[in-house]
């Protein structure tokens, strides 16, 4: 078994679970990671299960995962995107998320299996002969329209993986991959013809800070959401909002007092030269100002507010390859004999 795995079962009294509005709000994408310390395998089968009853329209049930430990394939990073490097170094643990479109075939099955649980009804319009007509999909569907149900289908999954994996003290990042890459993970993992490989997700304990330096930027609440039609804002009252505030479903923005600090000094102490420090100033979120027009350049950092972000030594605690670019990446893979890139 992987290092990185506590194959140990707690007591249910033992342990600590955050509420749904905690989960949600406490919830970021988390890109450093604590590369050595051991995740517990009973929270990864939780996110697992949660995967699997998450919303599937039509019973469709094809999502997938394939779960690996760094530590057993410590080059798993070359079969993901560019920008993703970093983090799956330092993750202990990866998900390949994906789903199946054989599942397609055998849905009238699972659709009889809501009737027969009571899930469907006849007062529904339900019948079993009724279903038998119109499935199997593939018969009266696209194919862009399936794909489309099942991407929706596997956020579902993902999602209650996420929040789970946040209930449990865990952190997570979703990681797109390139053609090339998804290429290679097909072949690396023998995916079959009917499996599409959509997402990397990252699992392990956050060396950064769990409130990721502050909340997300997201665009003004009244553009996003709509009464009766489009054009007419849902009404966000503050009373409501300051309710959710204190219930940590809405948690403070980024960027948080100390945030430059933090990161540079964790690109300080996975071995990250100089030129990989971020070099300029933070300031507060542009898209949810609906009166600033277009895309301002953050002010950089001179040379002495730079090195103020790390007074002192930072003792290297793992070398970490550095973010490299398309054009090497893409001659490393050909060397290694990996796949084609894009």
């Amino acid at each position: 078994m992987s290092d990185l795995l506590i194959n140990e079962v707690p007591q249910a009294g033992n342990v600590k679970v955050l509420d749904a509005f905690n989960a949600i709000g406490t919830r970021r994408s988390i890109r450093w990671y604590e590369p050595n310390k051991p995740v517990e395998r009973w929270k990864v089968q939780a996110m697992l299960e949660a995967a699997r009853i998450a919303p599937s329209a039509g019973n469709f049930n094809g999502q997938r995962a394939i779960v690996v430990y760094r530590d057993e394939d410590p080059e798993i990073w070359e079969f993901i995107s560019d920008w993703s490097q970093i983090t799956t170094q330092m993750a202990p643990i990866l998900f390949f998320w994906c789903y199946d479109l054989a599942n397609y075939d055998t849905q009238g099955q699972s659709i009889h299996d809501l009737m027969r649980t009571g899930a469907l009804d006849k007062a529904h319009g339900w019948e079993y002969d009724r279903v038998n007509k119109f499935f199997p999909l593939p018969a009266i569907l696209p194919d862009f329209i399936m794909h489309r149900l099942a991407a929706i289908d596997l956020g579902n999954a993902i999602q209650n993986a996420i929040i789970t994996a946040s209930s449990l003290g865990l952190s997570t990042c979703l990681n797109g991959a390139s053609g090339g890459a998804r290429r290679n993970v097909k072949v690396k993992f023998n995916l079959p013809g009917t499996y599409v490989f959509c997402w990397l997700m990252t699992v392990g304990y956050a060396a950064e800070n769990v409130d990721g330096g502050g909340s997300r930027p997201r665009p003004p609440f009244e553009t996003m959401f709509f009464e009766k039609q489009v054009g007419n804002p849902f009404k966000r009252e503050e009373g409501v909002v300051e309710l959710l505030k204190e219930l940590n479903l809405l948690q403070a923005p980024g960027p948080l007092p100390g945030r430059l600090n933090e990161i540079n000094k964790l690109t300080k102490r996975f071995g990250l030269g100089d030129e990989w420090m971020t070099d300029w100033k933070l300031s507060e979120t542009q898209i949810d100002n609906i009166e600033i027009a277009g895309d301002i350049r953050p002010e950089s950092l001179s040379d002495d507010e730079l090195r103020a972000t790390i007074p002192g030594d930072i003792p290297v605690e793992m070398q970490l390859v550095p973010t490299v670019k398309r054009e090497v990446i893409d001659q490393y893979r050909k060397d290694k004999g990996i796949g084609d890139a894009d």
